[in-house]
């Protein structure tokens, strides 16, 4: 991605590992996030690969030939070459806003949401862990024990919490917060 024009992010659980500045489980692949708005330019940069995307609710990937096969509600692209397997989401922005694709009514500012790690641009973890609230696998509570209890940023924190509740989030998470947030409390 050293040569990527445009705005891309790690996001998945290395988004969290990169928070916390070292690896803590092992990843299957790196996700990266770019603006919808870059698909275009995406794809002709990395034209050398086999792209495809995923077909939401067909448990499917189709090839793509051109744009128009990654319009809405398409958003994630698998890119193959040789051995290597990249997963692209693509993400949307209203103007400084990143949107929440499966609400569109929750915004991150694009400052909140840009993070970085030694020159590595991330996606705010808690952004990601409202994803994985929606459908919980081990790994993600691992990304989120891992997150709440070694990251410092209790204004993100703080918009996870609302966020959860928002969607109805993994519920365990919206308690665990809550405990996080009472002691927090009880100190000052």
């Amino acid at each position: 991605m050293k040569s990527f024009e445009k705005p891309w992010f790690v996001a998945g659980g290395w988004a969290i590992d990169l928070a916390v500045g070292k690896a803590t489980r092992e990843h299957k692949d790196i996700d990266i996030c770019v603006f919808r708005e870059d698909a275009n330019y995406t794809i002709n940069y990395f034209k050398d690969w086999d792209i495809k995307v995923a077909i939401p609710g067909e448990h499917r990937l189709e090839r793509v030939d051109q744009i128009t096969d990654v319009v809405l509600p398409r958003y994630c692209l698998h890119l193959f070459k040789d051995n290597e397997f990249l997963e692209i989401l693509l993400t949307e922005r209203v103007r400084e806003e990143v949107v929440f694709r499966k609400n569109s009514e929750i915004r991150m500012s694009i400052k909140d949401f840009s993070k970085h790690q030694e020159n590595i641009p991330f996606v705010n973890p808690v952004w990601q862990l409202l994803f994985k609230s929606l459908n919980t696998r081990e790994e993600d509570e691992h990304d989120f024990m891992t997150y709440i209890n070694e990251v410092n940023d209790d204004y993100s924190k703080k918009w996870l919490f609302q966020k959860l509740k928002d969607i109805k989030g993994n519920q365990k998470w919206i308690e665990e917060l809550q405990k996080y947030f009472s002691k927090i409390e009880d100190i000052l």
